[in-house]
Order: C-alpha cells, then sequence, then structure tokens
C-alpha cells in the first residue's frame, strides 16, 4: 500500500477523469467537510488585515488540495455594510467531456416556485459544464473573449438566487429545470436521489422568448425585491 509518512493512505490522492457525477459529487463533498473547518482561521485573518488597512471592499481565493486530487476553492468577499465575508465554494474537475465546475448548493436544489425552500445545507450540489461558464462569460458577463476561468469566477462572486421550475419529467427523481436568476436563465437537469443540479448552458435575460420570457416576467419582481434583501453592498 502506497503510503505518505505518518501513515496516510495516499492511493486516493491521483484525480480519476472516469469518475461518475455522483461520484465527483461525493469527492467534492468528503473534500469540503475536511477543508471547511482548516477555511475559518485563514479567512478570518484575512478579513483582520483587511479591517486594520480600512478596506470596504476586497475579492480573494482561498485553496485547499485535498486527496485524489480535488482542489477546493473558497472565494471569498468583503464587502460594506457586513462583517463577516461572503464565502462561496467550488472545485475544478476535468472529465473525458471537458472541465466542469462543482459548486456547494445551498439552495438545495433550488427554490421552489412555490417558495418554501428547505433550511441548511443537506449535501446538494451544482454542477456546471464549461459551455455554460463560457456562455456565462459571454452572456451575462458581456466578455469579449469568455473562458472557463473568467466565467467560473464571475458565477462564484455573483449572486445567483432564485426560482427553479421543472419543465419535463426524464425518468424517476430526474427533471429537466429551468432556474431564473436576476440577470438570466440556467437550463439542465436536477437529480433528487444523487442530490445534483446540473447546468448546461444559460441564456440572458434579452435573450428569452415564449414561455422562458413568461417565467423571467413573472419573477422579475419578486427577484428584485430579493436582491435588495441580500444585496451585497
Amino acid at each position: 500500500m502506497n503510503k505518505e509518512k505518518g501513515g496516510i493512505d495516499m492511493t486516493g490522492r491521483i484525480a480519476v477523469e472516469t469518475l461518475t457525477l455522483s461520484e465527483i459529487s461525493d469527492l467534492f463533498r468528503q473534500s469540503f467537510e475536511i477543508a471547511f473547518p482548516k477555511s475559518k482561521g485563514s479567512i478570518d485573518n484575512t478579513m483582520k488585515k483587511i479591517s486594520r488597512a480600512k478596506i470596504s471592499e476586497y475579492k480573494w481565493i482561498k485553496t485547499y488540495e485535498e486527496f485524489r486530487g480535488a482542489k477546493l476553492n473558497f472565494y471569498c468577499q468583503k464587502v460594506p455594510n457586513l462583517d463577516s465575508p461572503i464565502v462561496s465554494v467550488a472545485m475544478t474537475h476535468r472529465t473525458t467531456k471537458g472541465l466542469i465546475l462543482i459548486v456547494l448548493d445551498t439552495s438545495n436544489g433550488g427554490i421552489p416556485t412555490n417558495g418554501i425552500a428547505k433550511r441548511g445545507w443537506d449535501k446538494w450540489v451544482k454542477i456546471h459544464t464549461a459551455h455554460f461558464c463560457e456562455r456565462y462569460a459571454e452572456r451575462i458577463m458581456k466578455v469579449e473573449k469568455p473562458t472557463f476561468q473568467i466565467g467560473s469566477e464571475g458565477l462564484m462572486f455573483a449572486d445567483t438566487l432564485g426560482p427553479v421550475r421543472v419543465t419535463d419529467n426524464i425518468s424517476e427523481g430526474i427533471d429537466e429545470i429551468e432556474f431564473q436568476f436576476k440577470e438570466g436563465q440556467a437550463y439542465g437537469y436536477r437529480d433528487d436521489k444523487s442530490k445534483i443540479t446540473y447546468f448546461r448552458t444559460v441564456y440572458s435575460n434579452d435573450m428569452l422568448k415564449g414561455n422562458r420570457l413568461n417565467f423571467h416576467h413573472e419573477w422579475k419582481v419578486p427577484l428584485d425585491q430579493l436582491y435588495e434583501l441580500f444585496k451585497r453592498d
């Protein structure tokens, strides 16, 4: 058995590109449980330095590499009028079909259109394809030369609150979904059993037509009110 000093098994530290989405999600969850306690001290120390320098707005990324090559990024943001930073957590993983961004989903599969959501994280994750991140950079951030990295960082530092509606049932426990946030709509699938939402692409609000545009109009005022309530500045 391959072990490093201290007797820790190293066989699980090699990233495997053939993992299923469920296995990748489990890897992310396990890594988060390990890295999250470690992150608190580092984030608190950075916040103290920012406060001493009298800086009101600041963004930084803290990275932790755990087992099996899982590298978690903590996207931290100090904003005015808040004593604690806003922190989002994600992991980038390369699959045989390209890069994906795995994100801690504190909305637990999205806020239902009836407005009743679960409280507290219930192990849900969101997965965004490389195409999604590139289109997010292009269509939401309006970047001239969109890339996966630009889109993923923009996504992690943004507010993406909003309702999710089911548009089709694919099989037992798996639904096709549309997710409305302030700047646009995301499209993909939700697996209730594995607790995964999978987003494949995104449209800006000015691209919406038909029933999708109606969904946007239906939620425009409630979303404006929600963003005002939880705005970062």
